[in-house]
């Protein structure tokens, strides 16, 4: 108990001093954060895109009516470009919009697949299962979330849905096979808290959007390392005809990698405050609360990268499924530190 707080409810607190039951933030209060934070979020995004091709066409478009329309035909050309400056933004928006609503359609199911995982069959996994059971009802869920499984001796686990009703979980197998019941029970505990206080809505949504742009920019400069790599691959021809279109695909695609990296800026950073809240709330749910801290521990000394996931869809995560560290390099082992303050002397 504080100081204020023995003195009695008319006592006034000491000036510059945040009381502490002004940093408390009542749950519902923190889901409609999330879902305004999720809907901003797709308006940004729609805008963000819509203008990007806005800008991209009024760059070639002056390029060409400089360079390729005839010098008597100019005025009437850029009396037009605006017109065809302001359907790109219509178009641009249009296509935006589409992406979104086919990216949200069903994340849950579709989601997982792109890491490699496919849902759990009846009667297998069945400790698991009962671990994921326990803490769904603790955390006070109608129901417990299917189970899918990644086929992976690596250590992580995922939750992935739009609400809690559609919410999805996932392991890998060497979630299964190298730590104990216990530990799950952490693990889903951790999952569960990010579920119920609508962080899942916000990860899910951005993973869904913006994973396809970020996987497609990776693929990209994965080519690219290897066309660089290759000693004469392309002839002089070939390349004379690939330049043709360079200019416009290099712009389109620094606009497209500009704005979304400018868009999700410090997403990892973001990621890891979500986790250490989940952890400290994850622990509520627990009757031995050493088992978050033990649970934690393990698995960032294992290895938790999932290849088929990536940085693009880490914030769906237990922890980042992205490159890898090693543990003593590894931001993430902030949140180890975070527990062993909450418990004290249990955590030393």
């Amino acid at each position: 108990m504080s100081a204020a707080d023995a003195a009695g409810p008319g006592t006034v607190s000491r000036p510059g001093r945040v009381p502490q039951s002004s940093r408390r933030e009542p749950l519902w209060d923190r889901i409609d954060r999330n879902r305004l934070k999720t809907a901003a979020f797709i308006v940004v995004f729609a805008s963000g895109l819509a203008l990007s091709a806005a800008i991209f066409v009024a760059v070639i478009g002056t390029f060409l009516g400089f360079v390729l329309v005839p010098q008597n035909e100019t005025v009437t050309f850029f009396g037009a470009l605006p017109w065809i400056v302001l359907a790109a933004l219509v178009a641009g928006a249009a296509g935006a919009g589409a992406h979104v609503v086919r990216s949200l359609n069903d994340p849950h199911r579709r989601l997982p697949r792109l890491f490699g995982a496919t849902r759990s069959e009846v009667g297998t996994l069945l400790p698991t299962k009962s671990a994921l059971h326990d803490i769904a009802i603790a955390s006070g869920l109608e129901h417990s979330p299917p189970l899918w499984m990644i086929d992976d001796e690596r250590v992580n686990a995922f939750v992935v849905g739009m609400n809690q009703r559609d919410a999805v979980v996932g392991v890998t197998r060497g979630l299964t096979e190298r730590i104990g019941a216990d530990e799950q029970r952490a693990v889903f505990a951790n999952l569960m808290a990010r579920l119920r206080s609508g962080d899942v809505i916000w990860s899910t949504a951005v993973s869904a959007v913006m994973g396809p742009i970020w996987h497609a920019r990776s693929a990209q400069m994965r080519r690219q390392d290897d066309e660089d790599s290759q000693d004469g691959a392309i002839a002089a021809g070939e390349r004379a005809t690939f330049t043709v279109w360079e200019g416009p695909l290099f712009l389109a695609g620094t606009l497209a990698v500009v704005f979304t990296e400018a868009l999700m800026a410090g997403h990892e950073r973001a990621a890891l405050l979500a986790a250490e809240k989940a952890d400290a709330e994850g622990m509520l749910l627990l009757k031995d609360p050493r088992a978050m801290l033990d649970a934690l521990t393990h698995v960032l000394e294992a290895d938790n990268t999932v290849s088929d996931a990536g940085e693009e869809y880490s914030m769906l995560f237990y922890c980042w499924a992205g490159f890898g560290y090693a543990p003593e390099d590894d931001p993430e082992m902030a949140r180890v530190e975070r527990l062993r303050q909450t418990l004290g002397a249990q955590g030393a």
